[in-house]
């Protein structure tokens, strides 16, 4: 018995260990490929859920046992008593770019989350994670001539900063016994760690040779915790007869608070005669800044979900249960209070707001008591949405917009009790201004995610000999 006891919790432990260094290795993989992450930290987010994608990005909404939904902390005692959750995420991106008569393809694959969650008795839930926090990728040139003589000049940035976090949340309703309402809090308290790096090198082309010339190097360090707070109040409007449409509705809020995040920076200039490598480097001039702070942007998220629930006759043994979710989300951010003292960044950053729409529907809510009884496509979660975004930059005097529609599958793996699921997420958005002279991204999103969940032998959980 106690060498069983001593092997399960040697293979929680390498499972914990493996998951943590798996997730910081793939995260710190290129996971954007955009000039605009090119301004500060770069893109601030994380890359697209496959779940919350399909409902056009409603993120704080989707609440349920099936989804570890890190973005709204205050989900996580949602989940089913004995049924943990490890939730990991693939995105790609496939953008052209455009500007004028000029354009460009890029496309960019990487992981986009690592989480486990699980609950905590009756009143508390906890999740652990990594995930990217912001992302920075892009090269940029442009030649100029100066007598005989052409300059080429090459911008390009990489990094970013990735989110280690651990999150809780407790309904604070359930010693009253209220089967129908719930009024749940929970926080997120996460560490920022990584670099961004910027770097512009000038060369001169003689003779087809574009190796050597200046280089100017940035970077941004970041070593700092952070947070955020998450609620939502959910109540069914339940009817005595069940055979007649239920209701039900979720609001929702998540806020984000200012806060300075530690950070240093580094900014270097140089002469090489190969500029590709950095074993080549004269230094022309160093400095480095310690012990600085980048003030966040504060940033508040309000949604909604209104759930139906029809009964319909299928057969005389059996009744299918079908739900039509409604998400809708409006989210501020703050940029004008956003600031990196030490950057030297001249950019003005706008404020921005963030609209979503998305629709779910699924022709068995119950299939798990019923799997014998329906078929494959009963059981599917349909997502449709769409999304208008404004973006922090501006492009010709006009504010950079982001809209676009989206449609997702989940597909629950129905194993004995287990909510395993695997989701897709699709998505095709276009950004930039209505000037066409300007930058503008035309862009497909593929999103992927597997949740699992234990089957049989359940994780966490003691073993008793009767």
């Amino acid at each position: 018995m106690g060498f069983m006891k001593y092997i399960n919790t040697m293979r929680k432990l390498l499972f914990t260990f493996s998951f943590i260094l798996l997730g910081s290795s793939s995260i710190a993989q290129p996971t954007i490929n955009s000039p605009y992450s090119s301004f500060g930290i770069g893109e601030v987010g994380g890359l697209d859920h496959a779940t919350m994608l399909g409902i056009g990005n409603s993120t704080i909404t989707a609440i349920d046992s099936f989804t570890v939904n890190y973005f709204n902390p205050a989900s996580y005692n949602q989940l089913a008593k004995g049924q943990p959750l490890f939730s990991v995420g693939i995105s790609s991106r496939l953008s052209n770019f455009s500007s004028g008569s000029n354009t460009n393809f890029s496309n960019v694959t990487a992981i986009q989350h690592f989480a486990i969650a699980f609950p905590v008795k009756k009143y508390f839930g906890l999740a652990f994670g990594l995930k990217p926090y912001s992302r920075k990728g892009y090269e940029i040139t442009s030649r100029s001539l100066i007598g005989t003589d052409s300059l080429k000049y090459t911008y390009t940035g990489k990094g970013g900063f990735n989110d280690a976090f651990i999150g809780v949340s407790a309904d604070l309703l359930t010693p009253f016994k209220l089967d129908s309402t719930k009024f749940t809090i929970g926080a997120n308290f996460g560490y920022l760690f990584g670099q961004a790096t910027d770097q512009r090198s000038s060369t001169l082309t003689v003779q087809e040779s574009e190796s050597t010339g200046g280089v100017d190097l940035k970077t941004i360090q970041a070593n700092s915790f952070h947070y955020n707070i998450g609620m939502y109040l959910s109540h069914d409007f339940k009817q005595g007869d069940s055979s007649k449409l239920q209701h039900g509705l979720l609001l929702s809020a998540v806020i984000e608070p200012s806060q300075n995040l530690n950070a240093t920076s580094e900014y270097g200039r140089f002469y090489s005669i190969n500029v590709n490598d950095p074993a080549f480097y004269d230094t022309l001039f160093y400095q480095k800044f310690n012990a600085d702070r980048i003030v966040t942007a504060p940033d508040f998220t309000v949604g909604m979900r209104y759930t139906m629930n029809r009964p319909s006759k299928k057969s005389d043994n059996h009744r299918l249960n079908s739900q039509l979710a409604v998400h809708a989300t409006y989210r501020s951010t703050n940029w004008s209070n956003f600031s990196i003292p030490f950057d030297g960044d001249t950019t003005t950053y706008l404020n921005t707001t963030a609209y979503t729409f998305g629709l779910q529907y699924i022709p068995e809510v119950g299939f798990l008591a019923n799997r014998t009884l329906t078929k494959f496509y009963e059981r599917i979660r349909y997502r449709v949405g769409a999304y208008y975004n404004t973006l922090p930059y501006a492009a010709g005097g006009e504010q950079v917009t982001d809209f676009g529609t989206t449609f997702g599958l989940g597909l629950p793996i129905a194993v004995r009790n287990s909510v395993s699921s695997i989701n897709f997420g699709f998505s095709f958005g276009q950004r930039g201004v209505s000037d066409a002279t300007q930058l503008k991204e035309q862009y497909y999103g593929i999103n992927f995610g597997i949740t699992i969940s234990p089957v049989g032998d359940r994780w966490f959980q003691k073993r008793k000999l009767d």
